[in-house]
């Protein structure tokens, strides 16, 4: 009798995880608008407004073991952070793309794909920069560079999600508001 039991349990368990596990992936289309566009919210000050705004704050990191924030690096800092985009973007890829959904997913992906890539190149060197104590107009003039080789290609991407977002809202009925 135990052993019909355990393998009743086992197959409840191997069912309701089976279940779990695809209604994590089959999402609706307002769970599936608030990964893959309000998360761009994180993207919004790209560039050297952003950097600014991390140079300018007290460097901290997520320490697991601790289960709290340390101080940390520049360089670690915007590590971190950008690990946290690779996490958002992670969970855009996890969505099942459909006809419904495709052109969505896609242009946040590619969003957030050239965002993480432009910070690793960018980003962390001017964080090297700033741990490293390099003067202030060496840190200006990168940031100054780093923005003339990638906004018009961020605010490109940013517009046609924006764009496709705003009629996958309109055809689900989704409540959002556009714009500044």
């Amino acid at each position: 009798m135990s052993k019909i039991l355990n393998k009743l349990i086992a197959l409840v368990v191997l069912i309701s995880g089976s279940i779990a596990f695809t209604s994590c992936t089959n999402l609706s289309p307002d769970k599936t608008f608030e990964i893959a566009v309000l998360n761009t919210n994180l993207l919004s000050q790209f560039g050297s407004k952003e950097i600014n705004r991390k140079l300018e704050s007290e460097p901290q990191v997520y320490d697991e073991t601790q289960k709290k924030m340390i101080p940390s690096s520049y360089y670690d800092y915007f590590k971190f952070e950008i690990a946290n985009l690779e996490t958002k973007l992670e969970d855009i890829k996890g969505i099942n793309e459909d006809d419904d959904n495709r052109q969505l997913l896609q242009a946040s992906k590619d969003l957030f794909t050239y965002a993480i890539a432009k910070q690793k190149e960018g980003y962390l060197p001017i964080a090297k920069m700033k741990d490293d104590k390099a003067s202030s107009e060496e840190i200006e003039k990168a940031m100054i560079d780093f923005d003339a080789s990638t906004q018009k290609e961020i605010d490109a991407k940013f517009t046609k999600l924006m764009n496709v977002a705003q009629a996958y809202a309109a055809k689900h009925n989704i409540d959002a508001k556009f714009g500044i």
